[in-house]
């Protein structure tokens, strides 16, 4: 079937949400309870710039949906394991190698050891690097685009779609306000049901595998179920994200604000998915007045790299200040994030912009 999106070399408008994303998570990861007492102005900062992995989610969906291969080549599946699986192991080799060298360096017996315990940790759940997780968690998620064929068949209309994204969005909210989510800490999943029966699944590497890839895939169902909607609105309707007048992109920059500052414990997961996706959509139809600048899409092309490099570039700051700003260190505050964040993220994007200049390392590291 012909697909009604319009095509553009780039889509400005999620370039710079890719942008801002990207130093969201730069941001959050600037600072936190290991370091020394967190404010709780800090703590607020943190909850707003949550968007950002939602955002990618939804971004990642939404375009492997819309662009999704109905024959499901092989080619397909190479491209898409080369964008993800290989610089997931690269970059696992790489932050392991560096923890190891500067563990030993400063007599950190008890990080190594718990570093090199158990190395399924490293292996399928990023235990690397904190942002790692994102990658196998996005992999998991991949697996649904098998389905995507069977979901888009006529007799698969729009209310059976979107019944389907509620009811995904109401399972993750529940795996949330149950406490049954991935730990990335523990490495665990379904900690609350496993408490019920008395049981720890960390004794187990098969049953912590299993329930850390239910809990993903719960994870992704609705992004995947929302993309698959959006789909059938673009395909079976002349509805077109890329000729909506800029005041509904005000009014979906204005409801992702809402939903950013909103605070409810029980609708935590209705929040996280709203965030994504309206942030995405905010681009998109932006995308139809904002200019292409090779600024943005510079940034944006790098922004996958500013997530994977950016610990080493807060690790240099770490030291930087330890020696000129002690003080910084002392407590988590918004000025100590911003000190943080904002070097980190520039010389992040140097270092990536620099380092895709090389082909061969750009499609290891980058997957590009």
């Amino acid at each position: 079937m012909q697909s009604k999106i319009e095509a553009k070399p780039r889509l400005s408008g999620v370039d710079l949400c890719r942008g801002i994303a990207a130093y969201a998570v730069v941001l959050v990861h600037s600072g936190d309870a290991t370091w020394g007492r967190v404010s709780y102005f800090s703590q607020q900062i943190e909850y707003l710039f949550s968007f950002a992995v939602p955002f990618f989610l939804a971004a990642s969906f939404y375009f492997m949906i819309c662009k999704f291969n109905a024959d499901f080549s092989l080619a397909y599946w190479k491209a898409r394991c080369r964008r993800l699986l290989i610089p997931y192991i690269v970059w696992t080799v790489i932050y392991v190698i560096a923890k190891i060298i500067m563990f030993s360096a400063l007599n950190q017996k008890e990080e190594l050891n718990d570093l090199l315990q158990n190395p399924f940790l490293i292996i399928f759940y990023g235990k690397a690097s904190l942002q790692l997780y994102y990658l196998p968690l996005l992999l998991v998620g991949t697996s649904l685009i098998i389905f995507a064929n069977y979901f888009a068949k006529p007799k698969i209309g729009l209310k059976i779609l979107a019944s389907l994204s509620v009811l995904s969005l109401i399972l993750y909210n529940l795996l949330l306000i149950t406490g049954n989510t991935v730990y990335l800490n523990k490495s665990i999943a379904f900690k609350n049901l496993f408490n019920l029966v008395n049981y720890d699944p960390s004794k187990n590497e098969f049953v912590r595998f299993i329930s850390i890839e239910l809990a993903w895939l719960v994870r992704c169902l609705p992004y995947f179920f929302i993309a698959m909607t959006l789909r059938y609105l673009l395909l079976k309707t002349n509805f077109s994200l890329l000729r909506v007048k800029i005041i509904y992109a005000y009014l979906l920059l204005g409801l992702f604000i809402v939903a950013d500052v909103y605070s409810n414990p029980i609708l935590t997961g209705f929040r996280e998915v709203f965030l994504g996706y309206s942030l995405l959509l905010y681009g998109i139809v932006l995308s139809n007045y904002l200019k292409q600048n090779s600024v943005i899409k510079n940034l944006a092309l790098c922004s996958f790299g500013i997530y994977l490099i950016h610990q080493f570039g807060i690790n240099i700051m770490e030291i930087f200040l330890k020696k000129t700003q002690p003080q910084l260190l002392e407590e988590v505050t918004f000025i100590s994030q911003l000190a943080f964040s904002i070097p980190t993220f520039l010389m992040s994007w140097l270092a990536v912009f620099i380092l895709m200049k090389n082909k061969r390392i750009a499609k290891y590291l980058f997957g590009v």
